[in-house]
């Protein structure tokens, strides 16, 4: 699987107007089906890499909170990056906290939201994985 980081406001925007989305206890996902021929800089988007945007809030974390929340979600996504087909675009934000949650909490957030949002199957137990 081929990941590539959304960098662009634009980019965010068009996750955040157009997609689908999914709202955790300290976790939104923002999931945008790319159309083909999308274009970025007039050079068209290869359809078979997923783009990927973390983010954190800036009023409450300072940049260590934020920083370390992005590396936690990351390294959550990591994990469960070949569950995502090609051509999307997904955005996970950090919901307004005071302190950075545990990246378990982190953890089963995402993986309830990708479940939700239909990239995972439906477990009938209660078993996350």
């Amino acid at each position: 699987m081929n990941s590539v980081t959304l960098k662009f406001n634009y980019e965010f925007s068009r996750v955040y107007k157009r997609g689908t989305f999914f709202v955790g206890k300290f976790i939104t996902i923002h999931v945008f089906k790319r159309y083909p021929g999308l274009k970025h800089n007039l050079t068209t988007i290869d359809p078979k890499v997923v783009r990927v945007g973390f983010c954190a809030n800036k009023k409450q974390l300072g940049a260590v909170g934020r920083n370390r929340a992005r590396r936690l979600m990351r390294e959550s996504y990591r994990k469960l990056e070949y569950l995502i087909p090609e051509g999307y675009d997904i955005v996970f934000t950090l919901k307004s906290n005071s302190q950075v949650p545990s990246y378990q909490d982190i953890d089963k957030d995402i993986v309830r939201g990708l479940k939700c949002l239909g990239f995972m199957a439906q477990t009938d137990s209660g078993e996350d994985r």
